[in-house]
């Protein structure tokens, strides 16, 4: 094992791992420069304190090539702390000796219901408000003249909306991980992770307005070249201002909520993913009426070049920053599944609606509640796998599910009762309530063991669940409710 010498009073901790064939590789390398008082083969000499958490900052993986998938391929690793004077001596502590660390420990049973029930609840709450007021705003802006004079943009409503809203959750749980590992505790480090992720956000925000506007283009059958170019404007415009605003707010999410002592794991997503969707209808209302106004002015496609050109200089920013680059070419794939699934529902929600007109109302918080749950399910198996270095604590995550199954019912029930106040032509009997509470819990059920499969499978093959566990289980909820709700519908009524 190499060591590097450096004056007495000054210690050096390496991090290294060491494979079976005996070849080690230097994973980490800090310089600490406090000296305390010790005794060291009879000799004075500095003593140091290893801070776990700041040594295996996913950073440091970053800097030495890897990721996460590479923590479940690394033979035995050590810290080396090396001292040298008079007299040399080498500690060499394994990596699974730090499992008993605070930092690796997994969470007690009574922290886990705590957490869930104090801090999940209320962002699930939220996050309905979020979904109710999306619908209000989802209906307003149907009946303005952009939507009459480009039936187009409503095609785009849905696919925006889960597209833009599963990179936001990206986001989310990226930095509620790295939260949890540490890596806001610096600042430079906290405020180095919110760019870069901030960064990644606009430019993948950028690729999927280009992507909605050409889906609306091609299925909303367009009069003229004219309106191609204000649907690629509407839709690049929204994508990426909206995010711009989400991340605004997942970042002081995350921040303020690690700084309280709130597991970001609990609270990101529900509020990137209600409203996300509230804020990109609002910014959608605004710049469709600006753009279709001036549809045979320069502005459409003034729009589209600038987004173009910030879209271009974001992607030689990302590729230049070695701890993100590899994002720009992965993850899609997932997104591409969410967008097809979503498509379906869409498809089932509105045949079901011709038949059942109080249907779709139902449908936003069925789905948001449930896809909440898994999403933050998702996020702390994630964390945890990082934490762990792929170890899957499985008592932690079992009584997550519990918890979190028992959460999703009454709050669906509850808003189930506060929307026949708004809506008469809801009839709820007793049958209906046991069927859509039935339905609700076997919806929430599939997607606590969708994000629990999801995250294994994806680690297990060297993918990080960070990047790609959201899309599968907000584009599989997606689908499953609209089934579900669908089957109660037909069987009570």
């Amino acid at each position: 094992m190499s060591q590097e010498e450096t004056q007495v009073g000054t210690s050096v901790i390496e991090l290294v791992s060491v494979t079976p064939d005996g070849t080690s590789t230097p994973l980490a390398h800090r310089a600490h420069t406090q000296e305390l008082e010790g005794v060291v083969d009879g000799a004075k000499a500095p003593r140091v304190e290893p801070n776990w958490t700041d040594l295996l900052s996913p950073y440091q993986y970053a800097d030495s090539g890897l990721r996460s998938r590479s923590n479940s391929s690394l033979g035995r690793s050590s810290f080396s702390i090396s001292s040298y004077g008079s007299n040399t001596s080498v500690y060499s502590i394994p990596i699974e000796d730090a499992e008993s660390d605070r930092s690796v420990r997994g969470k007690s049973h009574k922290q886990v219901v705590r957490e869930l029930t104090v801090e999940v609840m209320p962002a699930l709450l939220v996050s309905v408000a979020g979904s109710v007021g999306a619908g209000a705003v989802l209906g307003h802006i149907q009946g303005s003249r952009a939507f009459e004079r480009e039936p187009a943009l409503l095609v785009m409503v849905s696919v925006l909306l889960n597209l833009k809203s599963n990179i936001e959750l990206n986001m989310s749980t990226r930095l509620s991980t790295l939260a949890n590992l540490g890596a806001f505790t610096a600042w430079t480090d906290g405020v180095d992770a919110l760019r870069s992720n901030m960064e990644l956000l606009l430019l993948q925000s950028t690729l999927v307005g280009v992507v909605v506007g050409v889906i609306a283009a091609a299925l909303g059958a367009p009069a003229g070249v004219s309106d191609v170019a204000v649907l690629l404007a509407v839709g690049v415009a929204c994508a990426v201002v909206g995010s711009a605003a989400v991340g605004v707010l997942v970042s002081a999410t995350v921040v303020v909520g690690h700084r309280a002592g709130i597991d970001p794991d609990n609270i990101g997503t529900p509020i990137a993913s209600s409203f996300g969707d509230m804020s990109t209808l609002l910014i959608m209302g605004i710049v469709s009426t600006g753009l279709v106004d001036q549809i045979h002015t320069v502005w459409p496609v003034a729009t589209v070049g600038l987004f173009a050109v910030l879209g271009a200089g974001l992607l030689r920013v990302v590729q230049a920053n070695h701890q993100m680059s590899h994002h720009v070419t992965s993850g899609y794939l997932p997104l591409v599944y969410a967008a097809i699934t979503s498509s379906v529902a869409g498809v089932i929600v509105e045949r079901s609606a011709q038949r059942f007109p109080s249907m779709p109302a139902l449908v936003p918080v069925v789905n948001g509640i449930g896809g909440n749950i898994g999403t933050v399910f998702a996020s702390r198996i994630s964390t945890s796998l990082h934490k762990q270095r792929g170890r899957f604590v499985a008592s932690e995550h079992n009584l997550s599910m519990i918890i979190l199954l028992l959460i999703n019912v009454p709050i669906q029930v509850g808003f189930l009762a506060l929307r026949r106040e708004f809506d008469p032509e809801l009839q709820i009997n007793a049958m209906f309530l046991v069927a859509y509470t039935g339905a609700t819990a076997v919806h929430g059920l599939s997607m606590l063991v969708v994000g629990r499969v999801a995250c294994r499978w994806l680690w297990a093959r060297g993918y990080d669940p960070d990047d790609c566990v959201n899309p599968f289980i907000t584009g599989t909820g997606d689908m499953l409710g609209a089934i579900l709700l669908a089957i109660v519908f037909i069987v009570v009524f």
